[in-house]
């Protein structure tokens, strides 16, 4: 059980939470539950997204969705520390075909979905900070979306390492194996391994103890650039052969 003046501390740092009062953070801390889950346990499956909200304090959490027939898993949302899910269960009261994961021990804190409902119609401040979290949320799936209609896999892996780049610090990448990167562009382990290789080559990232480091940041700008440069003249090609 996390101590109390801890719980407050994680609703500070999570923007669910941006502008509410110091009275109201007292009050949600009261009714929350820690709870903790080890490595590769599913938090939530698909038939539990509307029982209760959870908010991440510690690790890092997939929102995935996955195909019945062949198992294939593709990732809509990393969280980290400060995020919440089912954000869509919350908002409209539904299941959602998605699962939680997660991947690291993790550490959350969750109540009931009536109980966030009801802090929804009562503090303006929290119910404006979640309207900005689903946009960001909307945000990334369309990113996704248009990567996986548009782009092929490397420019995806480029996008995906630029979206997470922070400095030299860890990121939400952070030690992943390259079997969940796979997972968050549409494709499969051994494609991401091939495409990782050839940016070693090129002196664009640095593999060691299983993270991947930025080397250049400028050329893997110019490498997606160069990836979306050629998608475009093959498609102008295709065009003007239409047209003839």
């Amino acid at each position: 059980m996390m101590e109390r003046t801890l719980v407050l501390d994680a609703l500070r740092r999570s923007p669910l939470f941006a502008g509410l009062s110091r009275e109201a953070l007292r009050e949600v801390s009261a009714a929350l539950i820690t709870q903790s889950w080890p490595l590769r346990r599913q938090i939530i499956g698909r038939s539990d997204t509307t029982g209760r909200f959870f908010l991440v304090v510690e690790g890092r959490v997939k929102i995935s969705r996955s195909n019945a027939h062949d198992g294939r898993d593709l990732t809509l949302w990393l969280l980290g520390p400060g995020d919440g899910f089912d954000i869509v269960s919350l908002l409209d009261g539904r299941p959602h075909d998605v699962s939680a994961w997660a991947l690291d021990e993790v550490t959350t804190l969750s109540a009931p979905m009536a109980q966030w409902r009801d802090w929804l119609e009562r503090f303006p401040a929290f119910r404006l900070a979640v309207h900005r979290y689903v946009a960001c949320q909307l945000r990334e799936v369309s990113e996704l979306a248009s990567d996986l209609a548009l782009h092929d896999t490397a420019t995806r892996l480029a996008h995906l390492l630029l979206r997470h780049f922070d400095g030299p610090e860890p990121n939400l990448l952070h030690d992943l194996p390259q079997s969940e990167l796979a997972s968050m562009i549409g494709t499969v382990r051994i494609v991401v391994s091939r495409v990782l290789a050839a940016m070693k080559r090129e002196a664009i990232v640095d593999l060691r103890g299983g993270r991947i480091r930025i080397s250049d940041l400028k050329r893997l700008l110019l490498r997606a650039e160069r990836h979306l440069r050629s998608r475009e003249r093959e498609e102008s090609g295709r065009d003007g052969r239409m047209k003839g």
